[in-house]
């Protein structure tokens, strides 16, 4: 996958015209590992489809320790809402895993053609379905499993997750530490 149109046929299929002046919304960027998409406090309309790597929003508590809130493998698409709708500052920090290729676009460029064209609207509500299902998913497994049981759901995902990113981001998305994710793979994989 490495298109806009590729992206959109996950979703929604565009009629032609549509297609196109979605496909004008954005502007195809590469990143480095490590590079910063989007920082906390920063208001701004950005919205990206990432079409290949991992990438991460990050919150930062009152004692600068970072945690992981979502990882994101392409194909994904991710903004800061409240940054992008309300022009507010973002509570959090986008943040790219690895190298990462994906399309910047303007959010209230696209909110604009959803208001005008039926198919991109909705398109914009199977994103948007799909990311609360993703945060509903995340709430449920953060409230129901164990540290090791959450480690297998996100290996079931993602299976060979630590060979792309960090142990120490996929430990804080887990909400666990490092120490007990190396406890938790050497008990898994030493059986």
């Amino acid at each position: 996958m490495g298109t806009i149109k590729d992206f959109v046929s996950i979703y929604h299929p565009l009629s032609p015209t549509s297609l196109r002046k979605f496909e004008k919304l954005f502007t195809k960027k590469n990143f480095k590992k490590n590079d910063v998409l989007y920082r906390t406090g920063e208001a701004s309309s950005k919205f990206f489809i990432m079409v290949d790597g991992f990438a991460r929003s990050v919150l930062i508590d009152k004692n600068g320790k970072e945690k992981t809130r979502s990882i994101f493998k392409s194909p994904a698409i991710f903004t800061s809402l409240i940054s992008s709708l309300n022009a507010e500052p973002s509570v959090a920090e986008f943040n790219c895993l690895t190298d990462v290729t994906l399309f910047e676009g303007n959010f209230l460029n696209f909110i604009e053609l959803t208001k005008k064209h039926h198919d991109i609207s909705i398109l914009y509500n199977r994103c948007l379905e799909e990311a609360f299902i993703n945060m509903e998913d995340k709430a449920t497994i953060l409230s129901t499993l164990n540290a090791t049981e959450r480690y297998l759901h996100l290996k079931e995902r993602i299976p060979d997750i630590e060979n792309m990113i960090q142990l120490n981001h996929i430990a804080s998305y887990l909400n666990i530490t490092s120490i007990q994710l190396s406890r938790i793979r050497k008990k898994i994989f030493s059986k």
